[in-house]
């Protein structure tokens, strides 16, 4: 190949490089010009997960010292607080009557802790509950039961899976030897399935575990677990979707990091029918992709269908650039779309039916950022 060929052909090269350069720059620029102005979050740092209880939504920030409630007061809606009476705030869950709270009793939340009971009747913290031998690292409801994962003190690879029994009001070990409880959730037969980050998914019965794992979940690292349409849905943090149907979980993998955040999603277009089930993400590696991802929904039963905020309908944001440069830039660790007052809610989506473009608010814990929601067409920080 002669000089002048040489020069053609990287000059040639030269000029692909710009424009491939121009192309991402011109996306990255146009993502920027559609972030909205940021605000303060009034609940900042790292988020709880969210949890609805007699028309209340419950949140608040990790390690802080209080609990955040959005609910109705004069037709309006506005947050409140509840102090703890002690330790910092870990996770909360509900049994559909109390309120459940995961309390670090100092600043390591891997020493003592504790799961304190808030009565919505009386408005006052009137039971306390410790296991012996254990931290208590996470909590959750499901089928009027709270559950609870703890780590032995004795060895912090060994992990417990506790149920709280309203007869003793103590909270008992009912499997010994396994993986971080991440989730708990009960499917329409009353059968009730608990995620771990490691062993798989098992069967709850009366007052104990199914000996072995759910069949085709052996080892599965979930991090999530939800009943959509009756069925059981579960997501893995490497990115595996697990799906009950007819009885038996399916697989597929959606190639993303799933954190666990799980809410069905109603479309006022579609007579409220639930027509999405939205999942959080994780970036993996050095990516900034973070957000939530939407799996559509037939007839509200759960499919393999996942795809981006944005992209076809239907969809739970208005403008897929101005999802991309706020809340897609941060991992949700937690996800709901408020419920109507007929649903445990606080608001009433009849008030609202002559404004064809109204939808609820969604609120969603950021790894790091606060509270956020989505309100008129555009993610922000909840101010």
């Amino acid at each position: 190949m002669n000089n002048t060929r040489i020069k053609r052909l990287n000059l040639f090269l030269v000029v692909l490089f710009l424009i491939l350069v121009s192309c991402g720059q011109d996306s990255i620029f146009y993502d920027i010009s559609n972030e909205p102005e940021p605000k303060d979050p009034l609940i900042d740092g790292s988020p709880t997960n969210i949890v609805v209880l007699k028309n209340r939504i419950f949140t608040g920030t990790r390690m802080g010292n209080k609990i955040y409630y959005y609910a109705s007061s004069d037709d309006n809606l506005s947050w409140k607080t509840i102090t703890l009476p002690t330790g910092y705030l870990g996770d909360l869950a509900t049994d559909g009557v109390d309120l459940y709270v995961l309390v670090f009793l100092n600043r390591d939340p891997l020493k003592s802790s504790m799961v304190r009971r808030y009565n919505l009747y009386t408005d006052t913290w009137d039971m306390s509950y410790t296991v012996s031998g254990y931290s208590i690292q996470t909590i959750f409801g499901a089928g009027n039961k709270i559950f609870a994962g703890g780590q032995y003190q004795g060895d912090r690879q060994n992990f417990a899976i506790l149920f709280l029994e309203h007869e003793s009001n103590s909270l008992t070990v009912i499997k010994y030897g396994t993986s971080l409880l991440k989730g708990a959730a009960q499917n329409n037969s009353g059968t009730i399935h608990l995620a771990t980050a490691g062993s798989g998914m098992f069967v709850f019965n009366e007052r104990s575990l199914d000996t072995s794992p759910v069949s085709g979940t052996d080892k599965a690292n979930l991090s999530g677990i939800i009943n959509v349409g009756g069925s059981i849905v579960a997501v893995s943090a490497d990115g595996t979707i697990y799906s009950d149907v007819s009885g038996r979980f399916r697989t597929a993998d959606a190639g993303v990091n799933f954190t666990g955040a799980m809410c069905v999603w109603l479309n006022s277009k579609n007579q409220w029918r639930p027509s999405l089930l939205l999942l959080g993400i994780r970036g993996r590696g050095s990516s900034l992709s973070h957000g939530y991802r939407e799996m559509v929904l037939d007839n509200g039963k759960p499919t393999f269908n996942i795809k981006s905020p944005g992209d076809d309908s239907p969809t739970s944001v208005v403008n897929k650039a101005k999802y991309s440069a706020s809340i897609g830039t941060h991992p949700v660790e937690s996800i709901m779309q408020i419920p109507d007052i007929n649903s445990g809610g606080p608001l009433s989506y009849h008030i609202f039916t002559g404004d064809p473009d109204w939808e609820p608010p969604i609120f969603a814990s950021t790894a790091k950022s606060g509270l956020w929601s989505y309100r008129e067409g555009e993610w922000n920080a909840e101010d």
